[in-house]
C-alpha cells in the first residue's frame, strides 16, 4: 500500500520538478540559441502540467475515499528529479545531435542545482495534501448521531435495620429463649 501512495503523489510532483528545474536552470544561468532549438518541445509544458495536476488530483481523491493508504518516503524526492533531469538533458543533447559531454554546460549545473529545493518542496506539498485529504476523509465520515453504550451494571445493596450495624449478625425474629 505504501509503494501506491508514493507513487501517486510522488511521480506527479517529481514530473513537475524536473520542469520547474529546468525553467529556473535556463532562467538563471540564461539559454543559448542551441539550447533553445533542444528545448523546442517545452511549448506544450502547459499540457504537460495539466496531466500532473490531475493525476494528483486522482491520488487526493483516492485517498479521501481511504483506497489509497500510506505516505511517500523522502528518498523519491531526493533522487527521482536530479536523475529523471540529468536524462532529460542528455537525450535531448543526443535528439539534437550534440555529444554526449554537451551535458556539461553551465545551464545544466545550474539546472541540477535547482533539483534540491524544488525536491524538497515537492515532499512537504505531498505531505501537505496528504494531511489535507486525511482531513478530509475525517470530515467525510459520517458519524452516529448516538451511540448505544450497555447500561452499567448495578450493584445490589444490603438494607441495614436502624440501630444495628453491619457487622453484627443478625437473628432470626422471634425464636424461643435458648
Amino acid at each position: 500500500m505504501r509503494k501506491r501512495a508514493l507513487l501517486a503523489f510522488s511521480l506527479p510532483l517529481a514530473a513537475v520538478g524536473t520542469l520547474a528545474g529546468h525553467a529556473a536552470g535556463y532562467a538563471i544561468a540564461g539559454m543559448s540559441h542551441r539550447d533553445a532549438a533542444v528545448h523546442g518541445y517545452l511549448s506544450f509544458a502547459p499540457q504537460f502540467l495539466g496531466i500532473c495536476l490531475a493525476a494528483l488530483a486522482l491520488a487526493v481523491l483516492l485517498r479521501v475515499s481511504g483506497r489509497l493508504q500510506g505516505r511517500p518516503a523522502a528518498w523519491p524526492f531526493a533522487l527521482i528529479p536530479p536523475l529523471a533531469f540529468l536524462a532529460q538533458e542528455l537525450i535531448e543533447r543526443l535528439a539534437a545531435g550534440l555529444p554526449a559531454h554537451a551535458v556539461l554546460e553551465p545551464a545544466v549545473y545550474v539546472g541540477l542545482a535547482a533539483q534540491a529545493p524544488i525536491a524538497l518542496a515537492g515532499f512537504l506539498v505531498a505531505r501537505a495534501l496528504l494531511r489535507v485529504a486525511d482531513d478530509a476523509a475525517r470530515a467525510l465520515t459520517p458519524r452516529p448521531a448516538f451511540t448505544l453504550r450497555p447500561a452499567p451494571a448495578t450493584v445490589p445493596t444490603v438494607a441495614v435495620a436502624p440501630g444495628s450495624s453491619a457487622d453484627t449478625p443478625r437473628r432470626p425474629g422471634r425464636s424461643p429463649p435458648r
